[in-house]
């Protein structure tokens, strides 16, 4: 199992410079890792065994593994009237009691059970479409931000080269830049409202995929957290039952079909109540915060005020009247991107980069550094 899901180990490493916050992280990486190992444990049998067991009658000359096949394929299927009070046959049925079992159920009241043959399908899917905004910012970012920032870990002891490169950075934030990097801010923005859309179509696709029910799945874990495990169960059978059956017609010596009724079991759906469950608290958990983002985003936007005191906050209350000069000529994506670097590298270094923003910004209006001390 662990063999399985090292190679995420890799792909969730630190990096030495980061060019995703902690949210896009969250919602674009960590959800990635989850839904692909997700996806390993469903496609691992050795461990949970085969998606559908079925149950051969003696009288009946059919090899198991065309039966097995034969349900997998078409489907099985339970009684169409399951509701969150399951009457006593419904409840036979999943709960695989032979005595009630055994009784016919009628075609137009059977609901056929064939999304498990997809559910691999959709969580690997779902990991790709989650990938997306990352896999475009890589792209657009181009290393920006290693090339401006990794220098400062390789050399984090010679404080000679760390100055050298100190003046590197204030000549590049001293240039004209702007265009530049109000398309690497756009280009971000894009990507978190990708995020935003991401997560709200999965989740209505997904209350598709399981007919109405992924809206509802709050009952449950309701249920769940409240110690009722019989609710919680009468709740997630409707689309996770662990019993049904299978009806398999083969043709006889005559031409004419024989029908057979099987009992299967789905011993995965006890695995897939679990995951689901999870998987809903995580992307409303995600949905949430992204969309709290980008609200952060809009205010920082729309009022600059905010955008001085993150930055001072960013450089340990360095002056402000000190910041507003040495923020002089800044744009709002040379703002976003200053914000960036001070991510990747430590707040003292961040101040002594906008301190010499200041002393440039200074030469440049012949005022003396620190005429204007408060």
């Amino acid at each position: 199992m662990y063999a399985a899901v090292k190679p995420l180990s890799k792909y969730l490493q630190f990096k030495s410079v980061h060019i995703y916050d902690a949210i896009f992280t969250l919602h674009s990486k960590c959800t990635v890792a989850l839904l692909l190992a997700c996806t390993f444990l469903l496609s691992s049998k050795q461990y949970f065994g085969d998606p559908i067991q079925c149950v051969k009658q003696k009288d009946v000359d059919i090899a198991m593994d065309y039966i097995h096949s034969y349900c997998w394929i078409y489907g099985a299927y339970m009684q169409d009237n399951v509701t969150l009070a399951p009457s006593r046959r419904v409840n036979a049925l999943l709960e695989c009691r032979p005595d009630v079992v055994g009784r016919q159920v009628a075609p137009e009241n059977r609901r056929y059970i064939r999304y498990y043959q997809w559910v691999v399908l959709v969580l690997l899917l779902e990991s790709f479409v989650f990938y997306l905004p990352a896999f475009l910012w890589k792209i657009w970012e181009g290393g920006r931000l290693k090339h401006l920032c990794d220098d400062f870990h390789k050399i984090a002891v010679c404080k000679d080269k760390s100055k050298t490169h100190l003046r590197v950075l204030v000549n590049y934030f001293t240039s004209d830049y702007k265009e530049t990097h109000f398309r690497y801010f756009a280009s971000y923005v894009f990507c978190e409202i990708l995020n935003i859309s991401i997560s709200i179509v999965n989740m209505l696709l997904l209350d598709i995929f399981f007919g109405g029910f992924w809206t509802r799945y709050w009952a449950a874990l309701l249920a769940l957290f409240n110690g009722d495990f019989d609710r919680w169960n009468s709740i997630t059978m409707q689309v996770f039952p662990k019993c049904s059956k299978c009806e398999v017609f083969i043709g006889g010596s005559g031409g004419s079909d024989s029908s057979y009724d099987f009992l299967c079991l789905l011993p995965l759906n006890m695995l897939n109540e679990k995951i689901f469950a999870f998987l809903w608290i995580w992307f409303v958990f995600v949905a949430g915060l992204v969309t709290l983002k980008f609200l952060y985003r809009l205010a920082t936007v729309l009022h600059p005020g905010m955008r001085n005191q993150l930055m001072r906050a960013k450089t340990r209350f360095m002056p402000m009247a000190h910041l507003q000069l040495a923020l002089r000529n800044c744009s709002f994506g040379d703002w976003f991107v200053l914000m960036r670097v001070g991510n990747n590298i430590s707040p003292e270094i961040f101040r002594k980069l906008l301190e010499e923003l200041y002393e440039a910004q200074s030469l440049m209006k012949k005022i003396p550094p620190g005429a204007d001390e408060i």
